[in-house]
């Protein structure tokens, strides 16, 4: 009976061993209005065959959403909250808005330093920089290299306003200091060569957090170098615009095979997960969705059904398409779990931890519906609400953010079977057997809107105070309080 209990004692502390494995490698790379269709998977005439390899290696994501707005989705990825609980519902931190994500939010990068991670952003930070507290150095990461807002020359790291000097400025900065390096190179490339750097430089001894927010594919589109415009020399591609945008998606497909590559030659690859996402449909033109319906800043299936998919070797289903239902702040809880940091995720959270889902095709995923948006503008009597339950999907008022003011669209309602007509062709509120359905999913989007929960949206008016010309033509903090 002793040897019995022996030899269970023993077996029962090899399996605590196994499962309590070194926190992994987490890169997150996060594309900028990347659409369904400009991917190869979705689309033959893309050339992205890195991405195709990787996500055919790991776990393609079908059902994977996001915010339809870039500062929304960048802000529910790091928090774990949906945008409208933090008042970014209603579109993205404009160049010259006093206003960020707010400084009280403990975000993403903050919690892994808990479990000793090496944190590091390289790219495009988006939410907010007015305010010295706002950066991303102030908000848990080691090092930051990038852009601090959202559009800049994809060769000058200028914003561009050609009627408006005083508010044209560079935006490049290591730490917090203004940066020149790689003047002239492709942004898609430096960042790909700066994401490589602090996977070379890694010290092995602790876990790594890189955060790659390319700014690829967002316009203005430029003419990138020519071994991305070279695949589509036979192409027959309808303009010198689509030459552009197609070459300017393969070249963040070069960048990211090569970011792969670096982990395993630097032996990060083997106790690594790769995350990659768009942070919102494409934006508008005739083809970045398609067959979806709708683009960035819609809450229709082209704004809000992502582009992703997740690629490890501690996968245990490498090859598989996932048709879970999942959301963007559900990478906040995935990571942390990942982390061994389940004790610290706040029982707030808009979050659930996908990880048993996306490595078990048999184990449902643990979300049941998404709250896509909520806002309402008394002022100008605007209203936009709409979430996702099971394979229904209702948007309420406009099917725009609130960005764009369409009073007469506040009353609108429009419901989808999203399963069985995922490009929303037929709207089911006009019959009256879906009267229930409707009535449900409003009462849904009613309760989360009286519970507490619902942020009124912060979207001040542009401050001139925070143009370039006032600080030697750099975007720079230092021109607003900070949200608290």
């Amino acid at each position: 009976m002793f040897l019995f209990w022996t030899i269970l004692a023993i077996k029962s502390l090899l399996f605590v061993k196994v499962e309590a494995r070194d926190p992994p490698h987490v890169i997150v790379i996060l594309a900028d209005d990347l659409g369904w269709n400009d991917v190869s998977w979705n689309n033959k005439k893309m050339v992205t065959p890195r991405m195709e390899a990787m996500a055919a290696g790991g776990v393609r994501l079908e059902k994977s959403y996001v915010h339809s707005k870039c500062s929304p989705s960048r802000a529910a990825l790091l928090t774990g909250r949906y945008a409208w609980r933090m008042g970014l519902q209603r579109g993205a931190i404009e160049r010259y808005l006093p206003t960020g994500l707010n400084t009280s939010i403990k975000i993403l990068p903050q919690y892994l330093k808990e479990a000793g991670y090496s944190t590091h952003l390289v790219g495009k930070w988006h939410l907010g920089y007015c305010n010295e507290a706002y950066l991303p150095t102030r908000r848990g990461f080691d090092s930051f290299f990038g852009q601090y807002n959202h559009v800049t020359n994809y060769y000058t790291r200028m914003t561009e306003n050609k009627k408006y000097t005083d508010e044209e400025g560079y935006d490049l900065h290591d730490n917090e200091e203004v940066s020149y390096e790689g003047k002239g190179e492709f942004s898609t490339d430096l960042f790909t060569r700066k994401a490589i750097e602090v996977i070379a430089k890694h010290d092995q001894q602790n876990p790594l957090f890189l955060y790659l927010a390319y700014q690829a594919p967002h316009g203005p589109i430029m003419e990138p170098p020519e071994q991305y415009r070279s695949p589509y020399v036979n192409k027959r591609l309808s303009s010198l615009r689509s030459l552009h945008m197609a070459s300017t998606i393969t070249a963040l497909d070069s960048g990211i095979g090569k970011v792969y590559d670096a982990l395993k030659e630097y032996g990060l690859y083997e106790n690594s997960v790769i995350i990659f996402s768009t942070d919102n449909g494409g934006s508008v033109t005739s083809s970045s969705n398609l067959p979806l319906k709708g683009n960035k800043e819609q809450l229709y299936e082209g704004g809000v059904r992502g582009v992703g998919f997740v690629n490890s070797p501690l996968l245990k289903n490498p090859g598989t398409v996932s048709t879970s239902l999942m959301f963007i702040t559900d990478w906040f809880s995935t990571i942390l779990g990942l982390a061994n940091l389940w004790h610290v995720i706040p029982e707030d959270t808009d979050s659930y931890s996908m990880w048993k889902t996306l490595t078990n095709s048999r184990k449902k995923s643990p979300r049941h519906n998404i709250v896509l948006n909520i806002d309402q503008d008394l002022f100008d009597g605007t209203w936009s609400g709409a979430v996702i339950k099971k394979n229904y999907k209702l948007i309420w008022g406009q099917d725009y953010l609130l960005k764009q003011k369409m009073p007469e669209k506040s009353c609108k309602t429009e419901l989808f079977n999203i399963k069985l007509d995922p490009s929303e062709r037929q709207n089911l509120a006009v019959e009256g057997k879906m009267k229930k359905k409707v009535a449900e999913l409003k009462k849904l989007l009613m309760d989360e809107y009286r519970s507490g929960r619902y942020t009124e949206a912060d979207y001040p008016p542009g401050d001139p105070s925070g143009y370039p010309s006032h600080f030697n033509g750099i975007l720079s903090p230092g021109w607003c309080d900070a949200r608290v």
